[in-house]
């Protein structure tokens, strides 16, 4: 083997490594995540205001706040590009 393939080597290891930490990271921002989801306070409100409405669930504010800076760790999708809609009722 020459010293250039093996500075290739080198550098596809250290690439590599890279990689597989960013990955490690990335589950670990995703297992807190499932948690935070799992957790969440989930309220059914149709069950106390008598609405025949059974899509809508609410959820707590502090645990929504939770799970979108949980959220905003992650590279996929940026959070504070959107707003939380209040629910319109009648």
């Amino acid at each position: 083997m020459t010293e250039r393939e093996q500075a290739n080597i080198e550098n596809t290891d250290v690439e590599l490594q890279k990689q597989i930490q960013h990955l490690q990271k990335t589950i670990q921002i995703y297992e807190q995540l499932a948690e935070a989801v799992r957790t969440a306070a989930v309220i059914d409100r149709s069950i106390y205001t008598g609405e025949r409405d059974n899509d809508w669930l609410s959820i707590d504010r502090d645990d929504y706040v939770k799970i979108m800076a949980i959220i905003s760790q992650l590279d996929i999708w940026k959070p504070w590009n959107h707003t939380i809609q209040p629910r319109i009722t009648k």
